[in-house]
């Protein structure tokens, strides 16, 4: 599956956002194994929970099990707009945490043409925290 593939299943995931502002995010990653698990923001209308998609996404992975990455590719913005969206700082040091050379798709559209930035993890958060034995 390439990266465009995820882009749209991130794409659809986006539509089941929810929360108190109008900015949605949608994610769908695919692990070592071939298997795809999406996600999208969710939140209460009253502020009291809120979670990432990234996070969605892999509760959703590790909850069946799957332990590895390969790649996770992100879309967000308000309603039907694609605009360049990447991880949140908490969602950088999960992702990280997984695999330091995890594959970040972040999609979005720029005239009318969908662009496509590509990070690895240990990219994304320089100096990421990790736990010493």
């Amino acid at each position: 599956m390439e990266n465009n593939e995820l882009i749209e299943l991130a794409i659809k995931a986006k539509k089941n956002a929810c929360g108190l502002t109008n900015y949605k995010v949608g994610v769908a990653l695919r692990t070592k194994t071939g298997k795809i698990y999406t996600g999208c923001n969710l939140g209460s209308q009253n502020g009291l929970y809120n979670i990432c998609a990234e996070r969605t996404a892999i509760i959703k992975m590790l909850s069946e099990g799957e332990k590895e990455i390969e790649t996770i590719a992100l879309v967000g913005g308000p309603e039907d707009e694609l605009v360049f969206t990447s991880p949140c700082g908490i969602c950088r040091q999960l992702i990280f945490d997984l695999g330091k050379d995890i594959v970040v798709v972040c999609a979005y559209m720029e005239n009318g043409e969908l662009k496509q930035d590509i990070f690895l993890s240990k990219d994304l958060l320089p100096g990421g925290y990790i736990m010493q034995e």
